[in-house]
């Protein structure tokens, strides 16, 4: 007998769909998409739909198991849990006592979006003293630059989008990661609407689209603010909603006024008469929605990309909350009392900090040494800038390394304890979302496979173990999703606690309302922002830290970005494809220098590293910049990623990663051996 339950996607993705899950003698054998999610509609992408083979896969971790080679050859011996508690509490004990609090070192991102099982390990490590780390990976730098011009505003709702004239996605390949955005898409052009699409290559989204704009790979900023200049000059600006909703237009304007048209030119690696072009269409749309994608901001002009194109935005009005007219890079749908999950007051003195991109250095330099690494909710060695010099921290032997686990990533392959992780099918939890405005409650589906633990139960567990008697430590995790779940604000006012039932969607008032976003928080776009001494009060140029490197220009040539593809969701479903070596695609005049043919497998160095993929000779990426989607796990014939040839250096704002501006070489890889 088959049973369907309701459930909800806990991958790091804007969609965060609700979910069906058929249940046949306690096994889940497919899932669906929700049809009355309202932004989910009753579909789902590929990954998920194939998410049943992750959850049954060979790689499955089941048991606790101990290391019994080498750190990295990934053979282990089961053990039972009450050995691994007893080895796990007697090595942080010691740890603790030797070493004090600093030398454990927490590593976790949103591998699951659940908020109560994400931010699980927080108490914990507050109360042992660990160092704290920075979850910068992915967002930090987005989010600094949004924060800066639009305070607490968030975006628009994605369905304003289906009653545009024009929508704009901008950094962002709507159809691999953010493809219910599509829908609206698909309903506006039906009416007549166009799509333009901003991207340094010609991805699924581009080629799909009306018109086409190729960017160069960090230059979104000055193609921002050059379409403002031709407007501001042409006096094509909403000059009611600058008037009524912004402050410091004049400063910017006067930046704007006395930088040549030229230098954004050169900047943007966009014509004149294309910026033009896309001035045009603003002016004749005033139903304008622009999509902005995170990927644009992984660079070291990434914040300030975002306030430009914010403030492009705001030049045209497209955040006073009229019909067909918005902009979207976070939602910003819920805001609650992060604490209740975190309780960082169980820390009896502050710690260090560290930025999670800095894992390789933390690991091979931190003074005070990193003597354990507790990693849950992310695979560091795929994911991680400069994955060589993180692999050859996770090598030292007197690093204790343990990974919560649910497959057998590449991480886990250098753990001396690894433990089994439940599937967001196996554990209750709450989720709300980053690209639409709406949240649920979801209960497990099935029981936990094998022995697994979610992240709640392990670390209570541990916390427990170690003799913590602290009130958090005595939650269950209904007392802690509830706690939380009572703080949030942007809650629609009908809604109400004791009527709502798991499985339920609820929508977010901020999704209802109209007129103006910074009405509704009652703050003020600001063009100018002097709150930040080390950030230009203003958007304006400035140079890219590895893509405008003389040297480095002169020894690796040619450009690297790393986007997402449809197979994988950054790391997750690595395993479905460990035979794969991935692909780079190389512009044909490119390739013909490098007498590189399609099909060929080629290597891509730089001083950092260097990985092998396959080449794929392609006009859809421009001249000197090569492209390679996923985050594939290295395979039998490597030990490598692509985040090995990215720089640990932090972007302009907010401290996230570079992992799109890497300078490499490329030649064919039959003319290279180790």
């Amino acid at each position: 007998m088959q049973n369907i339950k309701k459930t909800i996607c806990p991958l790091d993705c804007p969609d965060s769909c609700g979910l069906l899950a058929t249940v046949e003698k306690g096994r889940v054998i497919s899932l669906a998409g929700d049809p009355e999610h309202p932004y989910t509609n009753g579909f789902i992408c590929r990954k998920m739909r194939r998410y049943p083979e992750r959850l049954y896969s060979p790689q499955r971790i089941l048991y606790p198991q101990l290391r019994t080679g080498k750190k990295g050859e990934g053979r282990f011996k089961r053990i039972s849990w009450e050995e691994a508690w007893d080895r796990l509490v007697s090595k942080l004990q010691e740890m603790l006592t030797k070493h004090g609090g600093e030398a454990i070192l927490p590593f976790s991102y949103a591998g699951n979006m659940g908020l109560v099982n994400r931010f699980a390990g927080f108490p914990l490590f507050h109360k042992m003293g660990a160092t704290q780390y920075l979850q910068t990976i992915c967002s930090a730098a987005a989010g600094a630059g949004w924060k800066m011009n639009c305070g607490k505003a968030g975006g628009s709702p994605p369905d304003v989008a289906a009653d545009s004239s024009l929508i704009i996605a901008w950094g962002i390949n709507v159809r691999v990661s953010n493809v219910h955005f599509w829908q609206y898409v698909t309903k506006a052009r039906k009416a007549g609407a166009r799509l333009l699409v901003i991207d340094p290559y010609c991805n699924d989204t581009a080629r799909s689209a009306d018109d086409y704009i190729p960017v160069s790979p960090g230059g979104d900023t000055a193609l921002a603010l050059g379409i403002l200049k031709i407007l501001t000059e042409k006096q094509w600006l909403d000059t009611s909603f600058i008037s009524s909703d912004t402050d410091g237009f004049e400063q910017l304007e006067a930046y704007l006024h006395r930088t040549p048209l030229s230098r954004f030119v050169e900047q943007s690696g966009v014509t004149i008469d294309q910026m033009n072009a896309v001035a045009s269409l603003l002016i004749e749309n005033p139903k304008t929605f622009m999509r902005v994608g995170v990927g644009l901001t992984r660079n070291s002009r990434g914040g300030m990309a975002v306030r430009a194109i914010s403030s492009l935005a705001a030049g045209c009005g497209l955040f006073d909350g009229q019909p067909g007219r918005g902009i979207l890079l976070f939602s910003g749908a819920y805001s609650g009392d992060q604490t209740k999950l975190t309780f960082p007051q169980l820390a009896a003195e502050k710690s260090r900090t560290i930025n999670m991109i800095h894992l390789g250095q933390a690991l091979t330099t931190a003074d005070p040494a990193v003597k354990a690494l507790i990693v849950y909710n992310a695979n560091p060695v795929s994911v991680v800038p400069d994955g060589t010099t993180v692999r050859r921290g996770l090598c030292r032997e007197d690093l204790f390394s343990i990974v919560h686990e649910q497959v057998m990533t590449p991480t886990a392959r250098y753990a001396d304890l690894l433990l089994p992780a439940t599937t967001f099918l196996e554990n209750r939890d709450f989720y709300s979302a980053y690209g639409h405005f709406y949240l649920g409650i979801a209960d497990k589906v099935i029981e936990p496979v094998a022995e697994s633990l979610s992240n709640f139960d392990f670390f209570q567990t541990l916390a427990r173990n170690m003799g913590y008697t602290d009130p958090p430590f005595q939650q269950t995790l209904n007392d802690r999703l509830m706690s939380y779940f009572t703080s949030l604000k942007g809650m629609s006012e009908e809604f109400c606690l004791d009527d709502y039932r798991d499985g339920q969607y609820v929508a977010s008032e901020f999704g209802r309302q109209h007129g103006s976003m910074f009405a509704r928080v009652g703050e003020r776009f600001q063009f100018c922002n002097h709150s930040d001494p080390t950030q230009p009060a203003w958007p304006c140029l400035s140079d890219g830290a590895e893509f405008d490197h003389p040297d480095l220009i002169s020894r690796f040539p040619y450009k690297l970005i790393t986007p997402p593809n449809d197979k994988l969701l950054n790391s997750t479903f690595g395993e479905m494809y460990d035979q794969e070596i991935g692909e780079v695609i190389i512009h044909p005049d490119d390739a013909a220098e490098l007498n590189i043919h399609e099909g060929d497998r080629v290597r891509l160095h730089n001083f950092r590293g260097s990985v092998v993929r396959k080449a794929i000779v392609s006009t859809d990426t421009q001249r000197g910049l090569v492209v390679a989607e996923g985050i594939y796990w290295p395979g039998p014939s490597q030990n490598k990623g692509i985040n090995d040839l990215v720089s640990q250096k932090c972007a302009d704002m907010g401290g996230g990663a570079l992992f799109h501006e890497s300078r490499v070489q490329i030649e064919p890889a039959d003319k290279w051996s180790e």
